[in-house]
């Protein structure tokens, strides 16, 4: 479904048409699909998915600038919840410095608020044009995350975050392209420990705009992989754990799992207890000061097996990292050794 939303006059005089397209929309699919064909295979697998309408809930909405009726500026939001990621932001290269971007962006902001969105998150360059565009429509660095990475929340909602992750009952659900927003809220969250996910590469604050979109390419249909979420009452996701091959040992596999510190360890216990019972070994790494993920893994069965004294670095500080293991075929890894 597309609509024309606004008319606006360039640095140049120009008139330029812009449009919101809600994916599915076949008709615009083919214009632009190859407008954003630069961008990389993950992010083209879910462009190409949400064209076909194979993304669950998750709503994939383009801003779109016309001269001419041809595209010359695009400004893409994937939401859920009222929750977003803001990407994909490109200009044609003869079209540039016309004040495009700042355009589609005016009004792309102006329909998320009017729609009732609370947050977006967005990564760039420190400093760059770009960046202060973006905080010209209210965009601040997220602290403790790397340069670049920005947050908007609406600055008539200051208890959002308080309200949206407050403590209450969650349920499980399989991890859907809708979760993709939503995790990388709860990712973007300062009070949580340190070591997130090493699949998805969350060390510390992290933007999951790539990592979630790379995880679904790479692992969405494939049966040796799995991802669940912890879902609030008030939609927000607390919890997420993915379970991949390791990757060096053939029958080693890979818990990632962070959560809310609000969660009950007995709820991420049932989250990981989701995850498909794939053959192998499981391995998860934990910080020893990360005191519920540690009773979460063990309430779900696993065992220390080793600590990795200064295994990575937070801050100045070297921190060691704790080995949990379980074996899928019932056992606690280590209970039986070769040679014992």
């Amino acid at each position: 479904m597309h609509e024309t939303i606004a008319t606006q006059t360039l640095k140049t005089g120009e008139s330029m048409q812009i449009e919101r397209v809600l994916a599915p929309d076949a008709e615009r699919a083919a214009r632009i699909l190859p407008f954003l064909g630069h961008k990389p295979g993950e992010y083209r697998a879910h462009l190409e998915a949400a064209f076909a309408d194979a993304c669950d809930e998750l709503e994939t909405r383009f801003y779109v600038g016309l001269l001419d009726g041809q595209i010359v500026g695009n400004i893409m939001t994937v939401e859920a919840g009222g929750v977003g990621i803001l990407g994909h932001v490109h200009t044609r290269e003869d079209h540039r410095r016309k004040g495009v971007c700042r355009a589609i962006m005016g009004r792309q902001m102006e329909d998320f608020r009017d729609r009732g969105g609370h947050a977006l998150l967005l990564g760039t360059g420190y400093q760059s044009p770009a960046y202060w565009i973006y905080h010209s429509f209210g965009f601040r660095d997220l602290p403790g995350a790397r340069p670049g990475v920005m947050r908007f929340l609406r600055e008539d909602e200051p208890e959002f975050l308080e309200r949206f992750f407050a403590s209450g009952p969650c349920r499980v659900a399989p991890a859907g392209w809708k979760h993709w927003p939503l995790a990388a809220l709860l990712a973007a969250l300062p009070d949580l420990p340190c070591l997130r996910s090493l699949t998805l590469g969350a060390w510390g604050v992290a933007l999951l705009e790539g990592p979630y979109c790379s995880f679904f390419h790479r692992w969405g249909a494939d049966p040796r992989a799995g991802a669940a979420v912890l879902e609030s009452q008030t939609g927000a996701v607390v919890g997420v754990a993915t379970l991949v091959p390791e990757g060096r040992w053939p029958d080693a596999l890979l818990l990632d799992v962070f959560f809310h510190p609000q969660v009950d360890p007995g709820d991420v216990a049932g989250l990981i207890g989701a995850l498909p019972p794939l053959p192998g070994k499981v391995q998860c790494f934990a910080g020893p000061q990360d005191a519920r993920k540690i009773m979460a893994l063990e309430q779900a069965g696993f065992r220390r097996e080793a600590i990795l004294p200064e295994q990575f670095r937070q801050g100045d500080i070297w921190c060691d990292a704790w080995l949990y293991s379980r074996r899928e075929d019932g056992g606690v890894a280590g209970a039986a050794r070769h040679g014992r």
